[in-house]
C-alpha cells in the first residue's frame, strides 16, 4: 500500500540493528558511569585537579579517622597495662556502667562483686578470643550449651554443678537425690526397664531423656541430701546454659560457677555471668584488632582493590598526634618523632600542598584543602581521648612520589574523571534511541505495507508458554556459556576497562537478540488474539474441564443401578476371559474355531444389548415417577428377570406412595387435635384446682400436714400447669402453627440477660459459668420472645441434667456471615441415646427421671429455632451435652 513503506522488512532490519547498537552503547556507557562514580567521582569535579575533588576529601577524612580511633584503642591498652599488677575488672561494675572501647577509664580495677578477673589475664585470653560472632557456631570452641545443675535452697538462692561433676558426687555418695514419685511412675509406664533398677548415673540420664530438664521453667525433679540425710537442696533442675571454655580463672575461685555461687550480686545468674564475660572480652580483643592494624599497616581498599599502609616510606601520607598534657608524639615519620620539635615539625606540614591540622578550639584549626570539615576530626579526638590539649596533623605529598593507594587513585581520577560526561551522555542518549526503536518496532509488529492484517510466522504459532521458555532457555544457557567462555579466556585476567567493554558487547548483543525474538512475538500475538487462546495452560484446562464432565457424567450414570453395572462388567469380562482362552486353545480346525468364536460373541452382544434396553426403560420409568408421575407405569413386555420384578415393584410405588402420605397426614392430624382437645379439656379443671388451693393456703391452717398437702398440690399443679402449656408449645412449633414477630435482635445481649435470669439457679447447683463471647456485632433477625423461650428452655435443661459442681460453657463466634451460640456442659446422668432422639418429644437425658421436667424442653427449642429460620444441633460425646444454635447474621454497623 502507499504510504506504508515503514513497515517493509528491510526498515524493521534496519531499526532491529539500531535497537542492538543503541542498547548495547548505553548499557557500556552506563556501566562506566558507575564504575567511575565508585571511585568518588562526580560531575562537578570536572576542572579539578584530584586535590581539589570530593574523593580525595572524604577518603582523606577515613584515613584520618581510621588513624584516631587506633591511636584511641592504644591508649585504653597502654591504660590496661599500667593498670598494675593487682587490677582486676569486675563483672558488675562493667555491666552497670555499660563499659565500651572508649569508656574503660571509667573502670575502678576492684573486685565488688565477687566476680571478678584480673587484667592481666583478660589481655592474654582477648588475644585468642574470637568474638561474639564466632560464638554460637556449631562444634566451635568459643561458645556451646554447657549443662549445669542448678539447686535451689529453702531462701531462694542457687547453687551450681557441672553436670559431670554433680554425676561423679551422687556416684561417690557424696550426695543423694530423692526423685519425685510422679518421674519414677512415669519412666516406669514408658520403659521396659523400671525406674528403681538403673544406676545413679542412669537415673539422671533418663530424667534428661524424659524431657523433665529442658529449661529453668519445669517442675523440680525432687530432692538432694547429703550422705547423712540432712536436706541440701529442696529443689534441683538441670539449666543449659550457653557457656566457654575458661581459660583462666576468676580471682578467688577455680571457675565462673564457683564465683557465681559465692557471689550474692550474680547468685543465679550463671548465663547472664558469661555473657557479660563475653562482652568484656570482645571489648579487649577490639581494642586489639586496632592496635595491630595500626602497627601492622592499615589496609584501605579502593574501588580497584590496591591496598597500602601507614609506615614510612611506604605511603604518601603523614599523620601527628601530639598530647600536649602528657608530652608525648605518635606519628609515621621518625623525624617527627621528637616531642620538642613539635612546632618545627608543624612548620613543615604547613608547607606541604596538602594539609589539615586539628586544634581543640575549631577556630584555631587550619587546612587548604576546599571544604574539608574538621569538626568531625575534633569531636571523635574529644570523645576517645583523654586530653583536653592536643594537634593532629595530616599531610599528603601531592607529588605521590610513593606507590600506594593514594597514588592509585590520583591516576585514576586524572584518567576517569574527563569521562564521566561523555558516558553519561551516551547512556542517555542510547537509552532514548532504545526507547524509540522499541516503540518503532511494537507499532510495526505483524503489519506488513500490502494490508491491515497481523501477520503471525511459524515461531508466533508456537504454544505461548513453550515459546517462552524456549526464549528464556535458550538465552540463559547462551549467557552461562559466553561468560564462562569470557571467564576462562584471557580477558578475564586482563584490565577491567577491556572485560567491561566486551562482556557488555557480546552478553549485551545476545541478549537483545532473543529479547526482540520473544518481547515482538509477543506483541504480534497479543494483537492477533492469540496469547491466551494459543496457550498451552488454557488447552490443558479445557482438557481437564471436559475430562472432569465427562468423569462426572461416567459417574452420575454408573451411580444409577450399581448393580446391574456392576453385572455387566462381570459378565463382559467374563466374556473377554473366555474368548481369550478360547484363542489359546489349540484347535484342529480353524473353521470350528472362527465359528465358535463368532456365536459367542453375537450372544454376548445380544444379551448385553437387551439388558441395556431394560435399563433404559426402567431409568425412563423412574424419572418420569421422580417428577411427579406417581401413576406412571412401565411397559414390563420386553422385560426379563430381575429387570422385570424390578419395574413392577417400581410400578407400585405410585399408589403406595399415596397411601403413605394420606396415612402420614392423617396420623399427624389426630396426633395434634388430640394433643390440643387434651390440653384443653386439662386446662380448665387444672385452673379449677390451682384457685381452689389459693383459697384453702388464704384460710392459714395451722395443721403442719394440711400445709405439707397444699404446698405439694401447689407444687404439682403448677408443674401440670406448666407441661400443659409444654404439650401445646410443642404442638404449635412442630405445627408451624405460631405467628412470629421478626426483629433485629442483638444475640449477645440477649444471652447475657438469660445467664443474669440463671444466675441464682446456677449458683444452687455449684455450677460455674465460663462465658467467651466475641466482640464483633452479632446481630439475627428473629421473634424476640420465641427466641427467649428457645434459651431459656436450652439452659434449664443444663440446671436440671448438669452434674454439680462443674464448668458450663457459653460461646458466641460471628464466622462466615453466620453468628453461632454454643452451649456445653457434663451430664450428671449417663448419655445412653443418640443426640436426635433428645430432641423428639417426650424424650428426657435422665432415664429415671429422677428430675423435673417434660421431655419437651428441647423439642420445642428446635422447632421454634428452626421455624425462624436458624439451625439447631445437639452434640453428645460420652457425658458431654452440646448445644449449637446457628442463625444468619445481618449486616450491622453502629
Amino acid at each position: 500500500m502507499k504510504g506504508k513503506g515503514y513497515r517493509s522488512n528491510v526498515a524493521k532490519a534496519v531499526w532491529i540493528v539500531i535497537v542492538h547498537l543503541a542498547a548495547v552503547a548505553a548499557v557500556i556507557c552506563a556501566a562506566f558511569f558507575v564504575m567511575i562514580y565508585q571511585t568518588g567521582i562526580r560531575l562537578d569535579d570536572r576542572g579539578k585537579s584530584y586535590i581539589q575533588s570530593e574523593g580525595f576529601r572524604k577518603r582523606l577524612n577515613s584515613r584520618g579517622m581510621d588513624i584516631l580511633e587506633s591511636l584511641s584503642a592504644k591508649e585504653d591498652i597502654n591504660y590496661l597495662t599500667n593498670a598494675g599488677s593487682s587490677a582486676v575488672i569486675d563483672l558488675a561494675e562493667f555491666k552497670e556502667k555499660e563499659i565500651n572501647r572508649d569508656s574503660l577509664s571509667e573502670l575502678s580495677f576492684k573486685n565488688t562483686s565477687g566476680v571478678a578477673y584480673s587484667v592481666k589475664d583478660l589481655l592474654e585470653w582477648a588475644q585468642d578470643w574470637a568474638g561474639v560472632g564466632e560464638r554460637y557456631d556449631d562444634g566451635g570452641s568459643f561458645g556451646d550449651i554447657g549443662q549445669f545443675i542448678q539447686c535451689k535452697t529453702s531462701d531462694g538462692s542457687s547453687h551450681y554443678f557441672n553436670l559431670n561433676d554433680f554425676k561423679k558426687l551422687v556416684t561417690d555418695g557424696l550426695l543423694k537425690v530423692n526423685y519425685d514419685q510422679d518421674i519414677m511412675e512415669e519412666y516406669d509406664d514408658s520403659y521396659e526397664t523400671k525406674f528403681a533398677e538403673k544406676t545413679e548415673n542412669q537415673k539422671i540420664d533418663a530424667a534428661i531423656e524424659l524431657g523433665y530438664w529442658s529449661d529453668s521453667d519445669s517442675r523440680s525433679l525432687g530432692s538432694i541430701t547429703d550422705k547423712e540425710n540432712n536436706t541440701e537442696y529442696p529443689e534441683f533442675y538441670l539449666q543449659e546454659i550457653w557457656s566457654f571454655t575458661e581459660e583462666f580463672k576468676p580471682q578467688g575461685a577455680e571457675s565462673l560457677p564457683d564465683a557465681v555461687n559465692s557471689s550474692t550480686e550474680w547468685n543465679g545468674k550463671l548465663e547472664d555471668a558469661y555473657s557479660e564475660l563475653a562482652k568484656v572480652l570482645d571489648c579487649i580483643r577490639a581494642v586489639q584488632d586496632d592496635i595491630n592494624v595500626s602497627d601492622c599497616a592499615i589496609s584501605l581498599t579502593s574501588v580497584y582493590h590496591t591496598s597500602g599502609d601507614y609506615e614510612e616510606g611506604s605511603t604518601n601520607l603523614t599523620y601527628l598526634f601530639a598530647d600536649k598534657e602528657k608530652k608525648t608524639i605518635y606519628t609515621n615519620r621518625k623525624a617527627y618523632s621528637s616531642y620538642s620539635q613539635l612546632e618545627q615539625n608543624l612548620e613543615k606540614i604547613f608547607k606541604e600542598k596538602a594539609y589539615a591540622v586539628v586544634y581543640p578550639e575549631l577556630s584555631e584549626c587550619v587546612t587548604n584543602i576546599p571544604d574539608a570539615d574538621l569538626q568531625v576530626w575534633n569531636h571523635t579526638i574529644d570523645q576517645s581521648f583523654d586530653t583536653k590539649d592536643f594537634v593532629f596533623a595530616v599531610s599528603v605529598d601531592t607529588k605521590f612520589s610513593v606507590a600506594d593507594s593514594m597514588a592509585d587513585e590520583a591516576e585514576n581520577y586524572e584518567t576517569y574523571s574527563k569521562l564521566m560526561f561523555p558516558m553519561l551522555a551516551g547512556a542517555i542518549f542510547g537509552s532514548v534511541l532504545w526507547l524509540i526503536g522499541m516503540v518503532w518496532l511494537t507499532v510495526t509488529a505483524g503489519r506488513k505495507p500490502k494490508d491491515e492484517e497481523i501477520h503471525l510466522n511459524g515461531f508466533d504459532r508456537w504454544y505461548t508458554e513453550i515459546a517462552a521458555g524456549a526464549v528464556i532457555g535458550i538465552w540463559l544457557a547462551g549467557t552461562i556459556i559466553l561468560g564462562t567462555l569470557i571467564a576462562n579466556s584471557s580477558l578475564g585476567y586482563s584490565y577491567a576497562v577491556v572485560t567491561v567493554i566486551v562482556t557488555c558487547l557480546i552478553c549485551g548483543t545476545y541478549t537483545m537478540a532473543w529479547f526482540l525474538i520473544g518481547y515482538l512475538s509477543l506483541v504480534r500475538r497479543i494483537k492477533a488474539g492469540t496469547l491466551w487462546k494459543n496457550s498451552l495452560i488454557r488447552k490443558v484446562l479445557k482438557w481437564i474441564g471436559k475430562c472432569s464432565g465427562k468423569l462426572a457424567d461416567f459417574v452420575r450414570a454408573f451411580s444409577r443401578n450399581t448393580a446391574e453395572k456392576i453385572k455387566v462388567l462381570l459378565v463382559g469380562g467374563a466374556f473377554l476371559f473366555l474368548q481369550f482362552l478360547i484363542i489359546g486353545c489349540i484347535f484342529g480346525g480353524a473353521e470350528v474355531f472362527l465359528l465358535a468364536l463368532m456365536a459367542v460373541d453375537v450372544a454376548a452382544m445380544i444379551f448385553v444389548i437387551r439388558k441395556a434396553d431394560g435399563l433404559d426403560l426402567i431409568m425412563d420409568g423412574l424419572k418420569k415417577i421422580s417428577d411427579g408421575e406417581l401413576q406412571y407405569k412401565i411397559k414390563t413386555d420386553t422385560l426379563t428377570g430381575k429387570q422385570k420384578v424390578m419395574a413392577e415393584y417400581i410400578n407400585n410405588i405410585g399408589g403406595g406412595l399415596d397411601a403413605a402420605v394420606e396415612n402420614s397426614l392423617k396420623k399427624e392430624r389426630m396426633q395434634t387435635e388430640l394433643i390440643t382437645n387434651v390440653s384443653h379439656d386439662l386446662k380448665t379443671p387444672l385452673t379449677s384446682i390451682i384457685n381452689y388451693v389459693d383459697l384453702m393456703k388464704r384460710e392459714n391452717p395451722t395443721d403442719p400436714k394440711i400445709q405439707e398437702y397444699l404446698r405439694i398440690l401447689d407444687e404439682k399443679s403448677q408443674r401440670l400447669k406448666v407441661l400443659t402449656e409444654d404439650v401445646v408449645e410443642a404442638s404449635k412449633a412442630s405445627t408451624g402453627n405460631i405467628k412470629l414477630e421478626m426483629n433485629d435482635i442483638d444475640f449477645v445481649e440477649m444471652v447475657q440477660q438469660v445467664i443474669g435470669e440463671f444466675e441464682e439457679k446456677f449458683q444452687e447447683k455449684n455450677l460455674t459459668m465460663m462465658v467467651h463471647f466475641t466482640d464483633e456485632p452479632s446481630i439475627i433477625y428473629a421473634d424476640g420472645q420465641r427466641m427467649w423461650r428457645v434459651l431459656e428452655n436450652v439452659f434449664g435443661n443444663v440446671v436440671k441434667y448438669a452434674m454439680e459442681g462443674t464448668r458450663v460453657y457459653a460461646e458466641i463466634s460471628n464466622r462466615n456471615k453466620k453468628v453461632t451460640f454454643s452451649l456445653k456442659n457434663i451430664s450428671a446422668q449417663p448419655l445412653n441415646i443418640s443426640a436426635d432422639e433428645l430432641t423428639e418429644r417426650f424424650i428426657r437425658g435422665d432415664v429415671a427421671r429422677n428430675t423435673e421436667g417434660s421431655g419437651l424442653g428441647l423439642s420445642i427449642a428446635k422447632s421454634l429455632t428452626e421455624l425462624q429460620g436458624g439451625e439447631f444441633k445437639l452434640y453428645l460425646d460420652g457425658d458431654l451435652f452440646k448445644v449449637m444454635i446457628t442463625f444468619v447474621a445481618k449486616n450491622y454497623s453502629k
